[in-house]
């Protein structure tokens, strides 16, 4: 982590808490009682990572389960470790867990629920913030682990297809989990820059959407390429993919 924070040359980061757990299982427990004592009204996605970050209270936070490094290539653990350090660069204080409704869709929010609007900014603010980590530590040389991590993550796990069977049923339910596989997919996208491994993740994120039918994982791809069009300010991102999710999905 320090090596970490000293190739990115992170001076601005003064304090980071660091949560280790022995098990996954305590680690979820320990996130869903924080979202439930700060009234934090969003569903929880965070369950098949080991590595996860927060600022809830304001104090960037690295929460990690150890038996789940453990289980992954290490290659795949130190990319893990580097994309939460790159979130506490990035996205250290409350401002980066608060979104509002981009104003243009104020009047569209008839269309969906309450709970699956702040489950939408939720998703689609995760999804803009992991693209913006990838493409720091890309610009800073961490490209090996980063290719290892998001590899290891686009692949379809048995937990992807069953939770796209329960839902593909359910309009609000298959929404969401379309919506959910933003984050990998946004995740892996700055590495398509790289000439070395453009075609491997290329056929990563293709590989990631295959469960789906293809009109849904073309939508998808389609709402990957609007990530050319990030810049540095990250709530103008998630306004960004916001209006394009809406015109995909919702419209």
């Amino acid at each position: 982590m320090n090596d970490c924070y000293n190739r990115i040359d992170a001076d601005a980061v003064e304090i980071v808490d660091v949560y280790l757990f022995d098990k996954s299982s305590s680690m979820n427990a320990f996130l869903s009682e924080e979202k439930r004592s700060l009234g934090v009204g969003t569903s929880s996605f965070e369950a098949s990572f080991f590595a996860v970050h927060d600022a809830w209270r304001g104090t960037p936070r690295i929460m990690l389960a150890h038996d789940k490094m453990l289980s992954v290539p290490r290659l795949v653990s130190m990319g893990g470790l580097h994309h939460e350090v790159a979130h506490t660069v990035l996205h250290g204080s409350l401002e980066y867990y608060l979104f509002s409704v981009p104003s243009s869709l104020l009047e569209r929010k008839s269309l969906v629920s309450r709970q699956v609007m702040r489950d939408l900014l939720y998703l689609v603010s995760v999804a803009v913030k992991d693209y913006e980590v990838t493409r720091l530590l890309r610009e800073k040389g961490f490209v090996e682990d980063q290719v290892a991590y998001n590899r290891y993550f686009l692949e379809p796990s048995e937990e992807d297809y069953e939770a796209w069977n329960m839902a593909k049923h359910d309009k609000t339910a298959r929404f969401l989990v379309l919506v959910s596989l933003l984050k990998t997919i946004f995740c892996a996208a700055p590495i398509l820059t790289d000439e070395k491994y453009r075609r491997e993740i290329s056929q990563c994120i293709a590989m990631s959407l295959s469960h789906l039918p293809a009109d849904m994982s073309t939508r998808l791809r389609r709402i990957l390429e609007v990530s050319s069009k990030f810049g540095k300010n990250t709530h103008e991102n998630v306004d960004l993919l916001m209006r394009e999710v809406f015109n995909e999905f919702i419209s």
